[in-house]
């Protein structure tokens, strides 16, 4: 079992789920042809917007909660050191690595947590690791987040719609569009399955 000791206050934070709005990135639209019901969110005018923001958790939890574009050059900044404040002890060297930037480290990171049925430290450590690569336009990782925030009950209704912006964001960081294209349709085809499946529970 890793022993974790985080600095700083960005881990006592009071994780809540907000209702205060920003809004809506293009990228997320996508998503909703997934779904067969009503859009899942709040209309302005002719501005949709995403039910969370920034300040409504802690950087450890934007990986579930806010889409791609949602990602400014501040997000990034506070993302950033939130990792180099945290220490995880008996980790090993693939997890230094993670933390540290490295997108294969990070992938195998993730993915040793498979398949996801809690929210604890270490999952929100390991995707916060990987969400960092995936910004720094490493298409993989964004695949990958892709993959588990889509397949993962993060605990709202937005799954899907995150899981959509870090396709397009992964596809718009690709060297190989056609070989991207063939994982998201998979992955895609996956997401619809959940969906069907969840509906039908």
């Amino acid at each position: 079992m890793r022993l974790v000791r985080a600095t700083g206050r960005t881990l006592h934070a009071q994780e809540r789920a907000g209702t205060t709005e920003a809004a809506l990135p293009a990228s997320v639209t996508v998503a909703y042809s997934l779904a067969a019901e009503e859009p899942r969110w709040l209309t302005l005018g002719d501005e949709r917007l995403w039910p969370f923001k920034a300040d409504d958790t802690t950087p450890l939890a934007w990986w579930r909660t806010l889409p791609s574009d949602a990602f400014g050059n501040a997000e990034r900044l506070i993302l950033l050191a939130t990792l180099e404040s945290i220490d995880v002890l008996h980790s090993g060297d693939d997890c230094a690595a993670a933390m540290k930037g490295d997108p294969a480290a990070a992938i195998g990171f993730a993915f040793s947590l498979m398949p996801i049925n809690d929210m604890t430290l270490q999952v929100d450590i390991a995707m916060t690791a990987l969400l960092r690569c995936a910004l720094e336009r490493n298409a993989a990782a964004a695949l990958v987040l892709a993959q588990v925030t889509g397949l993962t009950d993060l605990g709202h209704p937005y799954a899907i719609e995150i899981a959509a912006s870090w396709l397009v964001h992964g596809r718009c960081s690709s060297d190989n569009p056609r070989k991207f294209g063939e994982a998201e349709t998979v992955l895609l085809t996956a997401f619809r399955e959940r969906h069907r499946y969840d509906g039908d529970a």
